[in-house]
């Protein structure tokens, strides 16, 4: 093992990453060690070090999507071993512990929070996984009230279909393939240069978020295809996106409906009567359901990823330069992304 763990710290809230070596983590009870070969970047890093949040420890370290071999596992852990090749959700988000981080050469992770990746699978792809399956699983099993599949081939057809928004985000694009899997018609909101792209990930059909009939036109869609809209995933809740879900679910489903949001209502925007709103929140799959968390990495996904029922969604921008590239990669994703995932190679 490496005697060196690369870190990119955040000293306080504002300033950029700072590169240093930090000692090597001994894993604790239910803890795996991770020699991290990719890193995945998402939108709650950069908001993290931006802005103040609920991370109150400094120096800490940021980050949640990582994929590497497992170089030591702590007391208590049954379901990995020593040089498995594995992806994890870092959540240090949650508990506040810089060991917990994903920028940094070593990550301590939770054996519930674990899925071992098949050997075809590149590290750069396999971090696309974490956080966008973690948020989806939250919000289909634990906010809509999806019933869990009995195993990956146990899938049979729903009565209605589900609406994902803004779905060529890396959260969206684990929804619309997780809302396939469970037997639903998925329809979905993009730019339409992504269209077709999520067609190829299980969507029934795709329609323009910006058009100005978006609402008319998925509920004539669903009606069509006599599968009315009565569960919804706001993927990116941004601008009037959880609005304009609201409305669909109303147009299509009427009364009774369910909304997941991935952030707040909006503070502008009055909530419509008759839809159940609710939030998803990646880390609760590890702290709040582990049942249910441990589940979906331990058993489901690593078996839908192996079947090829589950791909690596969207497709990976790899930003050169190791631990030292996290600063840059947080600015790409901040400038935003479109149907991509920005990735770094850990060497």
């Amino acid at each position: 093992m490496s005697t060196e763990n690369l870190a990119a710290v955040l000293e306080a809230v504002g300033t950029a990453l700072k590169q240093l070596n930090l000692p090597i983590p001994s894993p604790g009870e239910n803890e795996l060690l991770i020699r991290n070969h990719a890193i995945a970047a998402n939108p709650a890093d950069y908001k993290i070090r931006d802005f103040p949040s609920h991370l109150k420890q400094f120096p800490t370290v940021l980050g949640s999507d990582v994929c590497g071999i497992v170089s030591a596992v702590g007391s208590g852990v049954t379901k990995f071993k020593v040089g498995d090749r594995v992806a994890g959700f870092a959540l240090v988000i949650a508990n506040n512990k810089l060991e917990h981080g994903a920028w940094q050469t070593y990550t301590i992770l939770e054996e519930s929070a674990t899925m071992r990746i098949p050997e075809w699978l590149s590290y750069e792809d396999g971090a696309t996984f974490p956080m966008a399956f973690a948020t989806a699983a939250v919000a289909y099993f634990e906010r809509l009230g999806i019933a869990r599949p009995v195993s990956v081939s146990s899938t049979e057809a729903q009565q209605s279909g589900i609406l994902v928004w803004g779905a060529s985000s890396s959260t969206g694009s684990a929804g619309v393939q997780l809302a396939k899997e469970l037997g639903f018609k998925v329809f979905a909101t993009a730019s339409p240069k992504n269209h077709e792209y999520l067609k190829s990930l299980g969507a029934y059909a795709v329609v323009d978020y910006r058009d100005p009939d978006v609402v008319s036109k998925l509920a004539q869609l669903a009606k069509e295809a006599g599968t009315p809209l009565r569960l919804g995933f706001d993927s990116i809740s941004e601008g009037n996106s959880s609005l304009l879900s609201a409305n669909t679910l109303l147009a299509s489903g009427g009364q009774d409906s369910k909304l997941v949001l991935v952030g707040p209502w909006p503070t502008d925007d009055e909530k419509p009567a008759g839809v159940d709103i609710s939030m998803t929140i990646a880390a609760f799959a590890f702290v709040h359901h582990v049942e249910m968390g441990s589940w979906m990495f331990n058993e489901y996904l690593p078996q839908a990823i192996e079947e090829k029922k589950i791909v690596p969604a969207p497709k990976v921008q790899v930003v050169d330069g190791g631990i030292g590239a996290a600063q840059e990669a947080l600015n790409i994703v901040k400038a935003g992304v479109s149907a991509t995932k920005i990735v770094v190679r850990v060497d």
